[in-house]
């Protein structure tokens, strides 16, 4: 990397834009408010160059992305910051860690911490090809969701998350899910996904008189946690459900 590159001449300010965005295993991600207030109580003056780190760390490298929820204009200020690169995710949420307590720890140990992090890391590529596969199924005419828009995410201040926010206006259903990498979690959470459910369409009437469709996803579910699922309210899908017709 030539000397002269921007990012080259700070490289500690960009540390740490990419390890703030460790936060985003969790499905957070990073407002650019968040993103300022912590390089300002790192390094204070320099706030002001965290726009032109970011617009290279997502325009030149790919490493970062913004996200908008469904909605929202372009321009809205409630974006958030993940990171884009699977390995830079996995490698600052799970692994960075452990790999350097091996020199003083059991590894089994560490093994089991770094397996159970990139649990939570995963998480978020889990929401984003579930969103891959629903549009590929309606593309392709497979199953019973044809989408009239893009599937997208929904946050808010008020803590309101949905993993998947999926439209048909044409039949005026709306399906609203919740994407876990661990299936226990996904049954344990379902309350929670319940008053996330109940403060979105509060907030957008746009959907009175629809149908509401409530899924909940993971990689794999057994006949239990399918069970449990429909208990909940939810309609169960896992990999399996959203690739069948789509593999050969």
């Amino acid at each position: 990397m030539s000397a002269r590159h921007p990012c080259a001449r700070s490289s500690r300010k960009v540390k740490f834009i990419t390890l703030r965005g460790r936060g985003d295993h969790d499905h957070s991600g990073c407002s650019h408010a968040d993103l300022l207030a912590h390089v300002r109580s790192v390094e204070p003056g320099s706030e002001k160059q965290v726009g032109s780190y970011l617009k290279i760390l997502n325009e030149r490298y790919r490493m970062v992305e913004r996200l908008q929820p469904v909605f929202a204009r372009p321009n809205a200020r409630n974006g958030r910051f993940y990171i884009r690169d699977n390995f830079l995710r996995s490698w600052l949420g799970a692994l960075a860690v452990p790999v350097a307590s091996t020199s003083f720890r059991p590894v089994d140990t560490l093994v089991a911490s770094a397996d159970a992090r990139l649990q939570g890391v995963e998480g978020h590529g889990l929401e984003r090809l579930v969103a891959t596969l629903y549009e590929e199924r309606s593309r392709k005419g497979v199953g019973d969701f044809p989408l009239t828009e893009a599937t997208r995410g929904w946050w808010d201040r008020s803590d309101t998350e949905l993993d998947l926010v999926a439209q048909d206006s044409e039949r005026k259903v709306l399906r609203l899910g919740t994407c876990k990498r661990s299936a226990d979690r996904l049954i344990r959470d379902l309350g929670q996904f319940e008053g996330h459910v109940g403060r979105f369409l509060a907030h957008s009437g746009r959907f009175a008189g629809w149908s509401i469709e409530k899924v909940a996803i993971a990689p794999t579910l057994d006949p239990e946690q399918r069970q449990a699922c429909v208990r909940a309210g939810c309609l169960p899908q896992d990999l399996r459900d959203l690739t069948d017709g789509l593999l050969p």
